[in-house]
C-alpha cells in the first residue's frame, strides 16, 4: 500500500512539473518559465488543446477573439488521462491501457488578469482570482487571493508562487501571497480527488493565475 501511494505521488509530481503563462497576445505558453529550469521544451499551446477560451469584457464573459481587449482571459485545457506502465506514461485511461500501474486525470486551467475590472470569476472549475486591485500591488505587498471551485470558495487548496508552496486556502478560500519581484506573476493552485480506480486512480485539478506587477 505504501509503495502504491509513493508511486502515485512521484507520478503526479512528474506530470505537473511545468509552468503555463499567457502573454499579451493571448497565447498560452507551456514549459519552464524560470530560465534556471528551462530545457528548451517551451511551446505555445494550440487551440486544439483547449476545452474553452473565454474573455471578460465590460463585466460579461464571451468567447475570446484576438481583437477583444479583455480585462481577464480564462483558458480551460481539455482533460488528459495519464497512466503509468512498466513501459512509460501513456495518455490513456487506466482501463484502456495494458499493464497499468497508476493513473490520473489532469484538469488544468489558466487565467490572466489584465486590469482592475478583471476580478470577476468565470465560475468554471478550479480558479484563482485577486481580491485586491492589481494596479495597487507593488513589490513587497501581499496579493490577496481567493480560491474558487465552480464559483464557490474552496478551502484546503495548495497555493504556490515561483514553484514554492506558500500555504493553503482557508475556510473562505482566502490565501495571501507576498510579491517579491516585478513582472508577470505565475501563481498556482492545486488539489486532488480520488478517482473510481477503474478509469483513473485520482483527479488532479491545477490552475494558474497571471497578472503584472510594476516597480
Amino acid at each position: 500500500m505504501k509503495k502504491t501511494i509513493l508511486t502515485l505521488i512521484i507520478f503526479s509530481t512528474l506530470v505537473s512539473a511545468h509552468d503555463m503563462w499567457i502573454d499579451t497576445n493571448n497565447s498560452v505558453h507551456y514549459g519552464h518559465k524560470q530560465s534556471t529550469h528551462a530545457h528548451g521544451d517551451n511551446r505555445v499551446l494550440s487551440q486544439e488543446k483547449m476545452l474553452s477560451i473565454e474573455c471578460l469584457e465590460n463585466g460579461k464573459t464571451t468567447t475570446l477573439y484576438k481583437e477583444h481587449k479583455c480585462s481577464a482571459t480564462f483558458f480551460i485545457l481539455k482533460p488528459v488521462y495519464y497512466t503509468k506502465t512498466p513501459y512509460g506514461v501513456k495518455e490513456k485511461p487506466k482501463n484502456e491501457t495494458k499493464m497499468p500501474i497508476s493513473s490520473l486525470l489532469s484538469l488544468e486551467s489558466i487565467k490572466r488578469i489584465n486590469s482592475n475590472s478583471g476580478l470577476k470569476s468565470f465560475n468554471k472549475g478550479l480558479e484563482l482570482t485577486l481580491r485586491n486591485k492589481p494596479s495597487e500591488i507593488e513589490i513587497g505587498d501581499k496579493a490577496r487571493l481567493i480560491v474558487l471551485f465552480d464559483g464557490k470558495p474552496k478551502s484546503g487548496v495548495r497555493v504556490a508562487n515561483a514553484e514554492r508552496t506558500i500555504g493553503v486556502s482557508d475556510e473562505d478560500g482566502h490565501v495571501n501571497v507576498r510579491i517579491k519581484q516585478k513582472g508577470l506573476q505565475n501563481i498556482k493552485a492545486s488539489f486532488e480527488k480520488a478517482g473510481d480506480t477503474i478509469v483513473c486512480d485520482k483527479l488532479v485539478y491545477e490552475t494558474t493565475l497571471n497578472f503584472e506587477v510594476n516597480e
